[in-house]
This record gives C-alpha cells, structure tokens and sequence, in this order.
C-alpha cells in the first residue's frame, strides 16, 4: 500500500512539475522575444553591431604586441580641403604608422612588397586625409583611420595591416 501512495504522490509531483514547465515556458518565452526585439532595435538606432564580426581576430587588440611590427611611412605634410570662406591654404603634417601581424598567414609574402608599394600606401594616405578641412579633421581622425585600413587592405587583398596610427600629427 505505501508503494501505491508513494508512486500516486511521485506522479502528482511529476505533474505538476510539468504544468509548472509549461507555464514558465509560455510566459517567459514571449517576454524573452519581445525583450530581444527590443535589444535590437535599440541597438540599430545607436550603430552596434549585433551579429559576429568575421574581422574580430584580425584586430591588433587580439594580437599580441610582439607579433605586431609596426611600419612607419615617410612625413608628409599634405594640403588640406579649403574652408568654405577662408582664402588660406591650410596643412597638415603627419607621420603614418602601419601595424602588421608578423603571424599572419601574408605576411613573408607581403611585407617586402610594403617598400615597392609605398607610393600606392602614400596616395591612399593624401586622398583620405585631404577630404577633410582643418576644422574637421579633428573630429574625424578616427575615420580616416579606418578609411586607410581598409583601402590598404583592399590593395593587398590581405588583412596582415591590422591598425593604422598617426605617431606624429600637426594642423596649420
């Protein structure tokens, strides 16, 4: 008899642990998906990035610093876009530094080409910085950071350049 009373108890613990599952399954689901789609949406209207970013490990700040050699280009003192009521030529000085990932799949393929190439990694530098007045170029180091990554590394179809940096930099 008490094995009776154990396995009718055992059962109607068992069945109400399942209603409680599906309770909690049909109330907490909806919330969860609404809450996401919240997430997401607030994310779309600020720019974050919500999916994965294949290029994540190829940032320098996964690399160790001692697999990052750094390239430095020549000074260049390049002419600035003109202000909209200013008669003045404005400049800017700036010395360019490349990171590499010595790591890198490319990179003993690649890296003497960056002394042949120069020109090209020259050109990219002058076109990206000149878009910019002196009033804004300030406020837009960062991208023509990025600008300059990418279209270096659209040039060498490799991402072995992880960073770009301005080690000296001088507005007139």
């Amino acid at each position: 008899m008490k094995k009776n009373i154990f396995s009718v108890i055992a059962l109607a613990i068992s069945i109400i642990n399942l209603i409680l599952t599906i309770l909690i399954v049909f109330t907490l689901v909806p919330s969860a998906v609404k809450t996401n789609q919240l997430i997401a949406k607030v994310a779309e209207n600020i720019d974050l990035e919500i999916t994965s970013n294949p290029d994540f490990y190829t940032n320098n700040n996964m690399i160790p610093l001692t697999d990052i050699e750094v390239y430095n280009l020549e000074e260049l003192t390049i002419n600035l876009k003109p202000e909209p009521n200013d008669t003045r030529n404005h400049y800017t000085l700036v010395k360019i530094g490349l990171s590499i990932n010595k790591e890198h799949p490319d990179y003993s393929k690649l890296r003497p080409k960056l002394e042949t190439h120069q020109s090209y990694i020259t050109e990219i530098v002058i076109e990206e910085f000149s878009k910019y007045s002196s009033s804004n170029i300030m406020d837009n180091i960062a991208n023509i950071k990025e600008e300059i990554l990418k279209r270096v590394q659209e040039k060498f179809e490799s991402n072995f350049i992880v960073e770009v940096s301005t080690g000296k930099f001088l507005i007139d």
